[in-house]
């Protein structure tokens, strides 16, 4: 009977090893497309150039790159955009991102501070999406938006679309909102 047991335990131990691996390509890493990055940058400065328009300094506690993919995930970043003379024209910051890197489309989240200088005017909101291509930002109508110009004048809203270009900016419906005329 003890031999019998044994080859059953021996038999059991086998199948549950057997059942364990996994021959089965694995899913998207923590939504990534490959379990390991081409490329990966810790605490490092990052210089992404844009199509007819000046490059942005991105700052940033971690980049990694998955080139097969043509994305770049971004996490805990600051950034800046200057003119061709110097001057300061973007900046922000948000708790992580992906750049399709062929595109040149972000979609950031986490907390998102974008400052525009020469407008004075600062858009916050927990994720944007960013159209390179049309130079216009995007929200999900779910997600409330703010402006804040001049430091007093505030707009909220959902539905949010923004035409960097022109500096017009529309919401599908507004939540709150103060606009002061001199």
């Amino acid at each position: 009977m003890g031999r019998r047991v044994g080859s059953v335990t021996i038999t059991l131990f086998s199948l549950l090893l057997f059942l364990s691996c996994s021959f089965a390509p694995e899913e998207m890493v923590n939504d990534r497309p490959a379990e390991f990055p081409d490329m990966r940058l810790e605490t490092t400065r990052y210089l992404l150039g844009l199509d007819g328009m000046e490059p942005i300094r991105i700052e940033a506690r971690l980049i990694e790159i998955y080139s097969d993919a043509k994305q770049a995930f971004i996490t805990d970043a600051e950034f800046t955009q200057y003119n061709n003379s110097g001057v300061l024209q973007f900046a922000g910051s948000f708790g992580s991102a992906v750049v399709d890197t062929e595109t040149k489309d972000v979609f950031m989240e986490q907390g998102v501070e974008i400052r525009n200088y020469p407008d004075e005017f600062t858009i916050t909101a927990e994720s944007l999406h960013w159209n390179n291509e049309e130079k216009q930002a995007s929200a999900d109508e779910s997600i409330l938006v703010t402006i804040t110009m001049n430091e007093h004048d505030i707009l909220s809203g959902t539905g949010f679309r923004g035409d960097f270009a022109s500096a017009t900016f529309e919401f599908d419906r507004i939540e709150e909102g103060t606009l002061t005329y001199e």
